[in-house]
């Protein structure tokens, strides 16, 4: 998920190495995904930033803060509408100076009681290291749209 210069970058600015740097990013997204299609919310809310941000491009609202993102997720999100992760791909990352790191890449999502509807679309989410090196989401973003069912088969 995260390039090997990425996870190198990261691993400069905290004294690991980049195959761990790389790990510990991708075990924080696994864990984000994981817990979202479990509805797992503490999970889910472990590598949530304090500062973190949510917001889906098609929505007029903004939630900050690991409870008020979490409730977003949680309903209508995954409750009513029944959104799961079918496939993350991350297509893109890069490290600022104080080591956060942007990503983006494209998702699908089936929705609906039986998963009988699809989406499609892209992300992007901010990671921030923390000083015990495991990562925070910061921000995420997402904007999709309905195909066809056919796009949501892995």
């Amino acid at each position: 998920m995260r390039s090997r210069a990425c996870g190198f970058a990261l691993g400069l600015a905290f004294g690991v190495t980049a195959a761990s740097a790389d790990s510990r990013a991708q075990t924080a997204q696994k864990g984000l995904i994981e817990g979202f299609n479990s509805r797992d919310w503490a999970a889910v809310k472990r590598v949530l930033a304090d500062d973190v941000v949510f917001h889906r491009a098609n929505a007029k609202e903004v939630f900050i803060g690991p409870d008020a993102v979490v409730a977003a997720l949680k309903q209508p999100i995954a409750d009513s509408w029944n959104v799961k992760f079918a496939t993350l791909n991350s297509t893109n990352q890069f490290t600022g100076k104080d080591g956060r790191v942007v990503e983006r890449g494209d998702f699908v999502i089936t929705a609906g009681a039986n998963n009988e509807t699809c989406y499609r679309g892209s992300y992007m989410m901010t990671w921030l290291p923390q000083t015990d090196q495991s990562w925070k989401l910061q921000i995420l973003a997402w904007q999709d749209v309905e195909t066809e069912m056919a796009n949501c088969k892995t």
